[in-house]
């Protein structure tokens, strides 16, 4: 069997397989769909909802971790320019009060 070839370097992190023990040693996401999230401080500030969660190899901690896709909020400072992004769950906590989801119309 031959291994797949990565077009780019991912310092030599073992990609051909899950992690061992897959998906039972897979720690639970701390974030759910649904859930309004914030980037933890950084310039922009940017904040949403997430809509999409993934585990993927991460490749500065030479492991694997969540990754989530982040609608972000009609407020939030890039939202003119983008209106989605992933985040490492490591980058982003919690922001209940932050989300401006629009009201149901009746």
């Amino acid at each position: 069997m031959q291994a797949y070839s990565y077009p780019f370097n991912l310092l030599s992190m073992p990609l051909d397989y899950l992690p061992k023990g897959f998906p039972a040693t897979v720690p639970a996401p701390k974030f759910q769909i649904g859930d309004c999230v914030r980037w933890q401080p950084q310039p922009t500030e940017d904040f949403g909802t997430i809509t999409g969660l993934h585990y993927a190899p991460i490749q500065h901690l030479q492991s694997w971790a969540w990754k989530y896709t982040v609608w972000l909020a009609l407020s939030s400072p890039s939202q003119c320019w983008i209106r989605s992004d992933l985040a490492w769950e490591s980058d982003l906590e919690f922001a209940p009060l932050a989300c401006d989801q629009p009201q149901e119309q009746a």
